[in-house]
């Protein structure tokens, strides 16, 4: 270290005349060396306005400059930009100041373009205001990453974005917590209510976020001057009126039916399915006023395990596939409070060793005491849906939408298709075990057996998926739908198509 701080560090120095100005020319710099965040721009201009209004630079940046702290240095993660919380947060403020979407390459070109325009205020009346809803921020997150405090409406919202992985609610918690709008607690909780309600079905759905930040500005543009004792209802009435598949409500019926049948275990991040488990044990502790569940990132348990076949057999591959469907459905899982060994996570249900007596060490979590009560014979297929239809009531009771409303839309709404497996088509009499799949274009000449247990062989090879047995074939990815034809020239594709429909006719009648 000696030797660098000898020999290694090199220092370059600028001498200034009196009529040049320091900051003017940092910023120059900047725009022909290694970019700065736009925090470290922003600063740059806020200091060169405070000294041109006669400031006491040292002693503004001494108590008013919050973003020194190792708080705001820490890099947030934004899609797959990484930002530091300083950048973020002023992206964000100007947006609940602006109510315009803010992209981040933007941050201080428009921030710069709001002090110059957009506000009476000065440079030292703004940081001020900066500094008390920077500090309010640092605090809702704190809080929320406390795994045991009991969380305000405000700070739960903050701790499900963090779970989440999102940002796009936060400029609408600042604008409800701008200096001198003193809105009531209520009215506050409310719209957060609201919005979170529309942020939570949307992912709950899967459906796409990204134009959630446009609608975000354009409920803080349409409300600036709401009074006060409607401004809850005509947040709600204003998300409930949106009519595109990108940015609607969805109603309850619609979660529900998606829920009965989604992959909750493959198809979401794990921390938002457990932050989904959490609040459907919150809800029901509500009932008892038992305080929030502790956010420790529990473990997350399959009750029917993933790896069934050796202690819960079944009977021919029709009851097969309907198993493995279940597997991974929310009503079969749970949170605990340490992980299960593999002994006791893959075994019997029943027994003195089995899973419904060890989760009696969890019952301090309510979710599981329900199992227990209703699984003292065995745990299958029927108990899994119905605990799947309880849960999603919780959910939607934690995230409700105002009464009639059903999240109608005007185009239809783009979604991941569901996985279907060629075990399925074979269950459903689709596709006869023998049958020869007969491979497209060059490679016309190779073929695959569809197998009594819905695996194609593929010479001495068996493959799980046809896109498998299409690149053991071509030497590439293939999209195995679409390279296997049946003898009489339908794609898998096809047989796949008349699944799905069959299936949805199921669930419709």
């Amino acid at each position: 270290m000696a030797g660098v701080l000898k020999q290694g560090l090199q220092l370059v120095v600028i001498d200034l005349r009196a009529t040049e100005n320091s900051q003017e020319i940092f910023e120059t710099l900047n725009a022909r060396g290694t970019p700065l965040t736009a925090a470290d721009l922003i600063k740059n201009f806020v200091f060169q306005r405070l000294d041109a209004e006669g400031a006491d630079t040292q002693k503004v940046y001494r108590e008013d400059w919050p973003f020194e702290r190792s708080f705001w240095e820490h890099e947030i993660s934004v899609g797959r930009l990484l930002m530091s919380r300083s950048s973020l947060f002023l992206n964000q403020w100007l947006t609940s100041r602006t109510a315009a979407e803010v992209s981040t390459k933007q941050t201080f070109a428009l921030f710069k373009h709001y002090v110059e325009h957009g506000t009476s205020s000065t440079m030292s009346e703004l940081l001020r205001e900066i500094k008390q809803q920077a500090d309010l921020y640092e605090r809702w997150t704190l809080a929320a990453s406390g795994p045991d405090r009991e969380l305000s409406c405000v700070e739960m919202c903050f701790y499900r974005m963090h779970a989440s992985g999102v940002e796009v609610l936060k400029p609408i918690l600042l604008w409800l917590h701008e200096p001198g709008r003193e809105l009531p607690q209520a009215v506050i909780d409310q719209v957060v209510r609201t919005v979170e309600s529309w942020l939570v079905r949307r992912m709950l759905l899967r459906l796409s976020l990204s134009n959630m930040g446009r609608v975000v500005a354009d409920v803080i543009r349409v409300h600036r001057s709401t009074e006060p004792e409607v401004l809850g209802k005509q947040v709600a009435d204003y998300v409930a009126r949106l009519r595109v598949s990108t940015t609607y409500w969805p109603g309850d019926l619609e979660v529900i039916q998606a829920l009965q049948f989604e992959n909750a275990y493959r198809r979401y991040p794990r921390a938002r399915l457990r932050m989904f488990l959490e609040a459907v044990e919150d809800d029901y502790r509500s009932r008892f006023d038992a305080g929030q569940v502790s956010r420790r990132a529990y473990p997350i348990e399959h009750l029917l395990p993933q790896r069934w076949q050796v202690h819960w057999p079944v009977d021919g591959l029709a009851a097969e596939v309907e198993r493995d469907q279940h597997v991974h459905r929310m009503g079969n899982l749970t949170l605990i409070t340490e992980s299960l060994n593999s002994s006791v996570s893959n075994g019997p249900w029943l027994g003195e060793r089995g899973k419904w007596a060890k989760l009696s060490t969890y019952d301090v979590l309510l979710m599981n005491r329900r199992v227990r009560e209703v699984s003292q014979e065995g745990w299958d297929e029927n108990l899994i849906d119905e605990r799947t239809t309880a849960m999603a009531g919780a959910l939607l009771r934690t995230w409700p939408v105002p009464d009639g409303h059903v999240g109608q839309i005007l185009d239809a709404p783009v979604t991941e298709a569901a996985d279907v497996a060629v075990k399925q088509l074979v269950a459903a009499d689709l596709l006869t075990p023998g049958v020869e799949l007969v491979a497209r274009g060059q490679w016309a000449g190779a073929t695959a057996v569809v197998t009594e247990t819905g695996l194609l062989r593929v010479g001495d090879s068996q493959f799980g998926t046809p896109s498998g047995a299409a690149k053991h074939v071509s030497g590439r990815f293939s999209n195995g739908w679409m390279f296997w034809r049946l003898p009489d020239g339908r794609r898998l594709a096809d047989v796949r198509t008349a699944f799905r429909a069959g299936a949805s006719n199921h669930e419709g009648g």
